[in-house]
């Protein structure tokens, strides 16, 4: 099910994070056009933040400051397919630019293109595995987002298992003021039972591990109560297998 709108929340998460580092220093602090085009990007003005970063590129066509700010400008428009062969532009000046191959995995999450969305994985997952500057094996990735019955969930990607749980993805539900309300996770079945307390909700600062899990676990918490949705005593499964759980088991739970 392709995507069909990012929400503020996931918009703070992936394009107001991401521009606060898509400028570089001197560029960000003395251009006054794209110092304005950063700004209407924060304050969601896509459409300005288009017309104005698209300016700048026809008189500096050499800028990929310009074109990663047309590429979210797109983003936030929900344009996908643009903001896909800008995004693409991006990197095809500048290969180790992350941030542009962190955005095109969710464009491919919301075109369904999972092909590509596991080849732009795998080029992010090299990078960390090679020890790219830029990019570490502690941070993790929003890598989609959807709704199911009025509800925004996006789904984070950790690269190393993190948490006394060892979790892979993490599905979460926002309330209105920014709280995570109920996260579904894809975790170590053992580790997950052997750490199961009240309010156990993964923190930014936990260690990641490279221990190797051969069972998983897709667990929901809503901080008052948990369950198993689904076991995989074989392995990890894919995400695309993951999602399509986690969604058909929102759509039943949601019926009630």
């Amino acid at each position: 099910m392709p995507l069909r709108r990012l929400t503020t929340i996931t918009l703070a998460l992936t394009l107001t994070s991401l521009h606060a580092q898509t400028l570089s220093p001197q560029q960000a602090t003395t251009d006054p056009i794209l110092k304005s085009g950063k700004q209407a990007i924060a304050d969601r003005h896509f459409a300005e933040a288009k017309r104005i970063f698209t300016g700048y590129a026809q008189s500096h066509p050499h800028s990929t400051d310009a074109l990663m700010g047309i590429a979210d400008s797109d983003l936030g428009l929900h344009d996908y397919e643009a903001a896909e062969l800008d995004y693409r532009k991006v990197v095809a000046v500048k290969p180790q630019m992350w941030l542009a191959h962190k955005n095109l995995v969710i464009i491919e999450a919301a075109l369904g293109r999972w092909d590509e969305f596991d080849r732009e994985r795998a080029i992010l997952r090299g990078a960390r595995s090679r020890n790219e500057p830029g990019i570490t094996t502690r941070e993790s990735d929003v890598i989609d987002a959807f709704d199911v019955h009025n509800q925004h969930w996006i789904v984070r990607e950790y690269t190393e298992p993190v948490g006394r749980s060892l979790t892979r993805y993490n599905f979460e539900r926002f309330s209105s003021t920014g709280r995570v309300e109920e996260f579904i996770s894809l975790e170590s079945a053992d580790a997950a039972k052997a750490a199961l307390q009240k309010g156990d909700v993964l923190h930014p600062d936990e260690q990641a591990t490279t221990t190797t899990i051969k069972d998983f676990a897709l667990d929901w918490y809503n901080g008052k109560s948990h369950g198993t949705i689904a076991r995989y005593p074989n392995g990890e499964p894919t995400y695309e297998i993951v999602r399509t759980t986690v969604m058909q088991w929102l759509r039943g739970q949601n019926s009630h």
